[in-house]
């Protein structure tokens, strides 16, 4: 006598993006902070407060203070590249969580 599940067990491919989905943020931030960290190293200038607020910030909201820090921070890298880093994360984040969704991997 054979049994059947009740719920099918996904396919490789529902798994590789579920995985996708749920680490891809911690590397977005992990890369985030570093360049960010790099960026506040390297700057020139008499406002040390304003680098150790970004620093907190970026330290104590995970995802957003890096976020914002590249978005509104008086960074030395160039504005295009920024903007393509931040919007490429997000952009293929997103992509990722749509394909998931059509597959059936993420709910």
């Amino acid at each position: 006598m054979t049994e059947t599940a009740a719920f099918p067990l996904p396919t490789s491919f529902q798994t590789l993006l579920s995985m996708y989905g749920y680490f891809l943020p911690i590397m977005l931030y992990a890369v985030w902070s570093a360049l960010a960290f790099w960026d506040l190293g390297r700057r020139q200038g008499p406002v040390p407060g304003g680098v150790i607020l970004w620093l907190v910030l970026i330290l104590v909201v995970p995802f957003f203070g890096a976020l914002a820090y590249h978005l509104v921070g008086k960074s030395e890298i160039p504005r295009t590249l920024r903007i393509a880093m931040v919007g490429g994360g997000v952009g293929v984040y997103l992509l990722v969580l749509i394909a998931g969704r059509l597959m059936g991997g993420i709910t």
